[in-house]
């Protein structure tokens, strides 16, 4: 199985965010969708994907408060792509900005 860590650093409500999988090695073709909810100021780490296919292809992230819904998503298109390159070569992402939509990858 692949892992990643997720941290919400936000500042705002929790947020629900699918990991969209990918089917071999080329972001040709999308895999299973895990979904799981970040609380505020939350850290988790989440299992996805197989020893065959430990890539992901991208994210949505959702999030409400207030009467306020916001939602994005980042879908990868090229392998090895700024986008590939987040998703791909760390093991932990952060969310942060409005909603979350601000996601940046590391190596903790």
């Amino acid at each position: 199985m692949a892992y990643k860590k997720l941290i919400n650093q936000s500042g705002g409500p929790a947020l629900t965010v699918l990991l969209i999988t990918r089917v071999g090695s080329e972001p040709n073709q999308s895999g299973q969708i895990v979904a799981t909810a970040l609380p505020v100021g939350g850290k988790q780490t989440i299992e996805y994907g197989s020893a065959q296919n430990p890539f992901l292809n991208g994210l949505v992230i959702f999030s409400s408060s207030g009467g306020a819904f916001s939602n994005g998503s980042q879908i990868v298109t090229t392998r090895g792509s700024s986008w590939d390159t987040v998703v791909n070569t760390h093991d932990t992402l952060t969310f942060s900005g409005a909603g979350g939509l601000n996601v940046v990858g590391s190596n903790i």
